[in-house]
């Protein structure tokens, strides 16, 4: 254990155990038992010696102070009924409500009763002017909340000058004891109109509550009697990784491992909170230096190691001090040494392969990886390893589906090429003249925006406008970033949509049933999907960020840009069929080899240094060793790639199920392609 004098010198923090203060930056409440609350909105009858706790996350317009809009909550429980009570203060000088109003104030209540260490769905309450609608992710994602209904929560409202108190009861069940740890949040919507205005509240800071508990707070269920003390400590890393980059911890009690909460670390290591008394160790949650919500490209992600377990001892009324828990990086694995005048993927075998796999994906910690290689013109390499879910840890094997994201596009494209094969569709035809698009109309650059643009990035839509696929429909107007096919590169998926919409119109079919006649059919795909539905459910991985499952939606409406779910095993006869030139004209592999948009060396993923086009919904590389044709997908907690030689026959494909899985594919390129015969790390 290495010694840090700078931080024994540091001021401990004054020992503070009120618990009537207003504590802005705690994620932890605790919640006493009581018995005689009435639920009607008038917060009255609660007791003075119930904490409360202000909801201080501020998004959305700037508010001007207090008055304008802010909030505070308590919280209680009753073991004998299994409920959790909810007094919830809102200071607004605007409240807007109505029952014709789509746009008013509403108040999202959060709550899991599971409290798993890897997350899970919890589900959530919403009450706007008396009205109380539940919402729960489907119980084939997440099953703990299947007894979970409307009828399990009543909320009253009462309103007076400024305030709004939201008074809620809500039966949990038999998880509500004493000693317990439940989940809870808050999000709140403060809508103003004169000036028109929006804000949010959050208890913990962090959006997308409903997909993942571990973006929710905590409630400690105690005895009044129950002494508390408190901990602080730090944590101090002497390597290239920074302490600032973890601002959140575990504290987990050693007696019962279901009796855990997180706190906030600051920018200088620090931390604290207020406990039960008992021993606790102090437990990481953060494992790699990249975001855990970021779904960004080539992140140089590295792994932290915590080179000393903390325990400590929280006493009655003390402040109890933490030895510092330290951080470095571990260094990622090597790559073997390449002694033959070839690129690897030449000469592999699959031994070599699976090693690879197993020590890298480790490294990363990603949950499921599905592969597949291509030497000469045939898959020589398959496999599928690790589990769907961190939860379930349900194995996958090779029919083990995964949300292939952007590789949506390219199989659209290729759709669109064989449509225009047939003039169903010309690709120089002004879109508005198939399907007026209502949202850009006012534009009228707009009027120039053709097919072959779309599948260009050449359309200036931005890459998601208005929230995902569909929503263009419901979405405001807005203006292009530039004019179509001026051959500027604007990543767009709206764009996508757009045309997929057109062509539903041109052929007066459904995009899932062009897929199947244009893409699945003709190449032999019988385990991709042109959008999820719930028959797949039993062979489907669940994203993940780092550690944590992603209970997201799934994506029930067809999207050229993003709705494709397969498997490495099925989507290689899609790549082989493009390698070998099948199931299109001539003309249309033309189109797909020829340079269309430019991408300069800041616009080009993983390898700056070499040449990068897009050709007609591919991303195209000419490297020394030939062409290579390659399209990637990347929907945040699911990473995949494709990518082939089509001169010498070589190619991988491969899908994973976690954030990470971008860092995993860019080591497999260099696995396979680099003719170094150094170490790299």
């Amino acid at each position: 254990m290495k010694n840090y004098p700078q931080l024994i010198l540091m001021n401990l923090i004054g020992f503070m155990l009120s618990l009537q203060i207003y504590a802005q930056n705690q994620i932890t409440a605790i919640a006493y038992p009581m018995e005689s609350i009435v639920v009607d909105g008038d917060l009255s009858d609660w007791s003075a010696d119930i904490p409360k706790y202000i909801i201080g996350q501020n998004h959305g317009d700037k508010l001007i102070n207090a008055e304008d809009f802010s909030a505070n909550f308590m919280i209680a429980y009753n073991e004998k009924e299994g409920c959790i009570y909810v007094g919830l203060e809102v200071i607004d000088d605007e409240y807007v409500s109505g029952d014709d109003k789509e746009e008013q104030d509403e108040v999202l209540v959060y709550f899991d009763r599971e409290h798993n260490f890897l997350g899970g769905a919890p589900f959530y309450y919403v009450c706007s002017n008396n009205q109380l609608k539940l919402s729960k992710q489907s119980v084939k994602i997440d099953p703990h909340n299947t007894d979970i209904t409307d009828e399990n929560a009543m909320v009253k409202i009462k309103r007076g000058g400024n305030r709004t108190n939201y008074e809620w009861k809500v039966v949990l069940g038999d998880k509500v004891k004493k000693n317990a740890i439940l989940g809870l949040d808050y999000f709140l919507v403060d809508q103003d109109n004169e000036p028109k205005s929006e804000s949010y509240l959050l208890w913990k800071d962090g959006f997308g509550k409903s997909q993942n508990t571990n973006k929710i707070g905590h409630v400690m269920l105690l005895d009044k009697e129950q002494p508390l003390g408190k901990v602080q400590g730090f944590i101090v890393s002497d390597s290239l990784v920074k302490a600032s980059n973890i601002n959140e911890l575990k504290i987990v009690s050693t007696e019962n491992s279901d009796f855990w909460i997180t706190t906030t670390v600051d920018t200088s290591g620090f931390y604290a909170a207020t406990l039960p008394i008992g021993s606790y160790e102090i437990v990481p949650t953060k494992r790699f230096t990249s975001t855990l919500y970021s779904g960004g490209f080539n992140q140089n992600t590295r792994k932290i190691i915590y080179e000393n377990k903390v325990f400590v001892e929280v006493k009655e009324q003390m402040m109890s001090q933490a030895d510092s828990l330290v951080i470095s990086i571990k260094e990622q694995p090597k790559m073997p040494l390449n002694t033959k005048n070839k690129q690897r993927i030449e000469y592999l075998d699959k031994k070599e392969i699976d090693a690879f796999v197993s020590e890298w994906q480790d490294y990363w910690e990603i949950p499921a990886v599905s592969i597949a290689l291509i030497r000469d013109n045939a898959v020589f390499y398959e496999n599928a390893s690790g589990i769907k879910n961190a939860i379930t840890k349900q194995a996958v094997n090779k029919n083990t589906i995964f949300e292939a994201a952007s590789i949506s596009k390219s199989m659209f494209s290729v759709m669109v090429l064989r449509l225009a094969e047939r003039n169903i569709i010309d690709l120089d035809k002004p879109l508005f003249e198939y399907l007026p698009f209502p949202n850009i109309a006012n534009d009228e650059r707009s009027k120039l925006l053709t097919a072959r643009h779309v599948l260009n990035h050449q359309s200036g839509l931005p890459n998601w406008a208005w929230d995902g696929p569909g929503t263009w429909k419901e979405g405001g107007e807005l203006k292009l970033n530039f004019e179509p096919g001026t051959s500027q590169f604007g990543y767009s998926g709206e764009a996508f949509n757009y045309l997929g919409r057109v062509v539903e119109k041109i052929t007066d079919q459904k995009l899932e049933d062009l897929f199947k006649e244009e893409i699945a059919i003709p190449f032999g795909l019988k385990n991709t999907y042109c959008k999820y539905n719930d028959a797949q459910e039993n062979i489907m991985a669940t994203g993940h960020y780092h550690q944590y499952i992603h209970c997201k939606s799934r994506e029930y409406l067809a999207s050229p840009a993003s709705s494709v779910t397969t498997c490495a095993s099925d989507l290689s006869n899609y790549v082989l069929g493009l390698m070998n030139e099948k199931n299109m004209s001539q003309t249309s592999y033309n189109l797909i080899y020829t340079p269309y948009t430019h991408l300069t060396p800041e616009q080009r993923l993983f390898d700056p240094e070499i040449k990068q086009y897009i050709a007609h919904g591919f991303f195209v590389q000419e490297t020394p060793e030939g062409m290579i044709l390659q399209h990637g997908g990347n929907n945040g907690d699911f990473d995949c790639k494709f990518s082939y030689n089509k001169d010498k026959k070589l190619g991988y494909i491969v899908f994973t199920n976690s954030n990470l899985g971008d860092e995993f594919v860019r080591a497999l390129e260099v696995f396979l392609f680099s003719r170094d015969i150094e170490n790299k790390k």
